[in-house]
């Protein structure tokens, strides 16, 4: 999900725009149909997260209750929002591709870091 909403989203938004037409903005009707799989992807949370919370991670997510969903819903929302934007710069650098490049190498930098920051195990000192 990082790499595909913090990196590809974005381009993907501005590929789809070139082909049919228009740019990516809010006041865009398209943008409401995007905003609507925030919902398909809360319906299909908890069919996916029972194949991924097993062992610990799922003692953890139990006794967390619904704390730990509506964090990671609200984030991803919010990463999806990001995309938006990111989009709309993506878009609006068409005509320059040197600035363009630079922003979208920023986009795969912080990509990578957030997958390392996703995968490095935190650990919790109690005193």
């Amino acid at each position: 999900m990082n790499a595909h909403i913090n990196r590809d989203l974005a381009a993907g938004i501005v590929d789809c725009y070139s082909e049919m037409g228009g740019a990516p903005a809010t006041t865009d009707p398209r943008h409401a149909d995007f905003e609507s799989i925030n919902g398909l992807l809360e319906r299909v949370e908890d069919e996916v997260k029972t194949e991924f919370t097993t062992g610990l991670v799922g003692d953890i997510d139990r006794l967390a209750g619904g704390l730990d969903d509506l964090a990671a819903m609200w984030k991803v929302r919010r990463a999806r929002d990001i995309a938006w934007s990111n989009a709309e710069v993506l878009w609006h650098l068409r005509s320059l591709p040197e600035l363009k490049n630079k922003f979208f190498a920023q986009l795969d930098s912080f990509t990578g870091f957030a997958g390392r920051g996703l995968l490095k195990p935190i650990v919790i000192v109690s005193s």
